[in-house]
């Protein structure tokens, strides 16, 4: 439960689990708990570019009151400002020193299959078996092409020896933009180390378009546009930030592919799609994303350079 309230002629936010399911509690506590001890270990941080809600009291288990962040509407996603501020943002809460040895014993394996939960090879091969198994979104003829994808990726992405801070949620809501220059996150309930999958903060940010598809007569520029040079910038902050960092940028580019799979995926299975839709997505898996690396070079080609201002 999310709710303004006035404590001491200061406007906050009181978020609170309730869920009378009493076999949700548990899991909804802990991740209560985890939400809370990311914004104390966030506070103790200093930052530049990020921005998160001030903690003003919680009791550490059932609730946790923050400062109220007055979104302005006016301000739109779209500018090369909040393109620039954003990434810069989670450039910094990804290469935060981060410490999660605060949780406790019990709370700490329940992340462990959190992270799991959340976390994008996870995500992605429930939908591609929900997909071909359960609902029959797409063909079975598929499943060992996309399958054998999914391993390959898995295999030759190399893990960090440190992980990283990922939010893992970032979409519109949960980007606060009272400022133009300023850029506040919130909703920290899914994020959590990563040591694999760590670029998709950057990915989500650099959206150039929401998602959408126009395969129509093989145009690559279609499901989903990012800002190269944004996913650029990024990588070379990130080497800067963690020199101790091995992969190669085509290590990155391995996990946009990735990405792709898994939100194509994800719009196949979640929404209701026309037979068109549904038949430019299925080839823009088998061609793009899952086919040979030159299908895939020359969509990535066609990239936008910069965000419009």
């Amino acid at each position: 439960m999310v709710a303004r309230v006035q404590v001491q002629g200061k406007d906050c936010l009181l978020k609170t689990f309730k869920d009378d399911r009493f076999w949700k509690r548990p899991g909804r506590r802990l991740r209560l708990q985890k939400e809370i001890c990311i914004y104390n270990q966030l506070q103790s941080l200093d930052f530049t570019w990020f921005r998160h809600p001030e903690i003003e009291h919680t009791d550490g288990r059932n609730y946790v009151l923050t400062r109220f962040i007055q979104n302005n509407p006016a301000l739109t996603r779209d500018d090369s400002l909040f393109f620039t501020t954003a990434m810069q943002a989670v450039l910094e809460l990804n290469t935060c020193d981060f410490d999660f040895k605060s949780i406790d014993c019990p709370g700490w394996m329940w992340e462990k299959c959190n992270r799991y939960k959340f976390s994008r090879s996870g995500k992605t091969l429930r939908n591609l078996l929900e997909g071909v198994l359960i609902r029959a979104r797409l063909p079975r003829t598929l499943l060992p092409r996309l399958t054998g994808f999914w391993c390959r990726a898995m295999a030759s992405t190399r893990k960090l020896q440190k992980p990283l801070l990922v939010h893992r949620d970032i979409f519109q809501a949960n980007i606060l933009r009272p400022e133009p220059d300023k850029i506040y996150l919130v909703d920290f309930e899914k994020a959590g180390l990563e040591n694999r999958w760590v670029f998709v903060d950057a990915l989500k940010i650099a959206q150039a378009e929401p998602l959408f598809f126009d395969f129509t007569h093989g145009d690559f520029s279609g499901f989903p546009r990012f800002y190269a040079c944004l996913l650029e910038t990024y990588w070379k902050g990130l080497l800067t930030r963690r020199p101790d960092m091995n992969p190669e940028y085509s290590h990155f580019m391995l996990q946009l592919r990735f990405c792709l799979l898994g939100w194509t995926l994800k719009k196949l299975v979640k929404e209701s799609l026309g037979h068109q839709r549904k038949a430019d997505l299925i080839k823009f898996l088998e061609q793009i994303v899952t086919g040979p690396d030159h299908y895939y070079e020359k969509w990535l080609s066609n990239l936008p350079r910069r965000p419009e201002s």
